[in-house]
């Protein structure tokens, strides 16, 4: 990303038109690895233009559709809640921390929930509309060492170039002419293994004033890889962070394609944002539709991949869009991190366990049974994906016992430790519904 940066700076300073510079920063970001540019704010660029440019590379072409074609049956024959497990690096101005740019821990915690509920379809009351993707992101429990984390980094990125004064680099801000802080650098600068999580920066400010960005999940361990949000809109307010992480998993704009009129949907699996059941729409499009005035274009209006207000919907052709994704590219390799359980379990299934819990998924409490030496003291905690303890209990002894927990405990994804002497000797996951 650095090469491809200087060159591109090499094409303004020759006076190139706007039109040759997306084209040659197209087949230069190629040459080096495939990349998808994406921003998550109602603010005018070219942004949508750079996607239609790469979407005409044969490439890049190729590789979306691998992703359409490739096993489609895999995401349908099974519900299992898939896990991503994520690293949250805040890359601040040597703040104390809670303080400016060096967000506190509970505004990440409550950002990644109110994500979570997004995509788990939790957020709205009886919402029919949406789907619950069966996706949910857990704060890393453990660092790339196996030792206890809280999932959140933090790192004094003030003295990286251009960083403190224009925020990180972006290509859309490169052809304004605006130069932030180099990307791979400034990434680099705090960064875990991208087959262990997900990363995800937050920074004050990104060169151009965009909210976010993210990258479509093609290529190898490339040095880019993640999501990129600003520090003001990480927060339990703002969906930029569910928009984000759905182009991380492989969503087009819903607007796609409408760079200028209406986008085509002829063929709608390969047209606009490649998805059926999202009507086209123009970016500014948002209760009437100059495009489609079919009953379902709300499917649009209120989709998490639109920029319209009070967005909050996938479509089940998102969800098999996504899922389809996971299962068949570089974030396969989340599936099987460690990094939330500290044991091999990114679906939710039994494995080899010293403990086995049924029902699973429970609603008002589960059954514990000891495979282990039924006299030894155990403890049992279960933990939501944000790593808070929500239910703790000494186990009496005993093969099988019962734990109630009362309805206390919303739906979601969990996890379930079984300690002794405050030592973790088994975790499993846990559905409750």
């Amino acid at each position: 990303m650095g090469n491809a940066s200087k060159l591109i700076i090499f094409i303004v300073e020759t006076n190139t038109t706007m039109k040759t510079i997306c084209t040659n920063f197209i087949f230069i970001s190629f040459l080096i690895l495939p990349i998808y540019f994406l921003q998550a704010q109602n603010n005018t660029c070219a942004n949508e233009q750079f996607q239609t440019i790469q979407l005409q590379n044969p490439e890049f072409r190729q590789q979306v559709e691998s992703i359409i074609n490739s096993n489609q049956a895999t995401n349908k024959t099974t519900e299992d809640v898939l896990v991503i497990p994520i690293a949250v690096h805040v890359l601040h101005l040597g703040e104390d921390s809670g303080v400016g740019s060096n967000i506190p821990d509970l505004q990440i915690q409550e950002a990644v929930e109110k994500a979570n509920s997004l995509w788990r379809n939790t957020f709205v009351t009886e919402n029919s509309l949406s789907n619950d993707i069966k996706v949910e992101f857990c704060l890393a429990q453990y660092d790339p060492h196996g030792n206890p984390s809280t999932g959140i980094v933090r790192a004094d990125a003030s003295s990286i170039p251009r960083y403190a004064e224009t925020g990180i680099g972006y290509i859309e801000a490169v052809l304004q002419g605006i130069f932030g802080s180099d990307e791979t650098q400034t990434k680099g600068f705090s960064d875990w293994d991208h087959n262990y999580v997900l990363n995800i920066w937050v920074v004050h400010k990104i060169a151009g004033g965009w909210g976010g960005y993210a990258f479509f999940p093609f290529g190898n361990n490339y040095p880019t890889d993640g999501v990129v949000i600003t520090a003001n809109s990480m927060n339990k307010n703002s969906t930029t962070l569910a928009h984000e992480l759905g182009h991380a998993m492989g969503l087009f704009h819903t607007f796609q394609g409408a760079e200028n009129g209406c986008p085509a949907n002829d063929l709608c699996f390969i047209q606009g944002d490649w998805i059926c059941d999202t009507p086209p729409h123009r970016r500014s499009d948002c209760n009437n539709s100059n495009c489609n005035n079919s009953p379902d274009s709300i499917l649009s209006f209120k989709n998490l991949m639109s920029y319209c207000s009070n967005r909050y919907i996938f479509t089940k052709d998102q969800k098999d869009r996504i899922r389809n994704t996971i299962f068949n590219s570089s974030r396969k390799a989340l599936l099987q991190s460690t990094a939330c359980t500290g044991v091999i379990s990114g679906i939710t299934k039994n494995i080899n366990h010293n403990f086995s819990i049924y029902p699973n998924p429970a609603s008002t409490g589960f059954t514990i049974s000891n495979r282990m030496n039924k006299n030894l003291p155990f403890e049992i905690e279960i933990r939501n994906s944000l790593g808070q303890t929500l239910f703790s209990k000494k186990l009496n002894s005993g093969n099988e016992q019962y734990i109630s927990f009362d309805n206390k405990i919303e739906k979601g994804f969990y996890l379930v430790l079984i300690k002794n002497e405050d030592k973790v000797i088994d975790t499993q996951t846990l559905i409750i519904q």
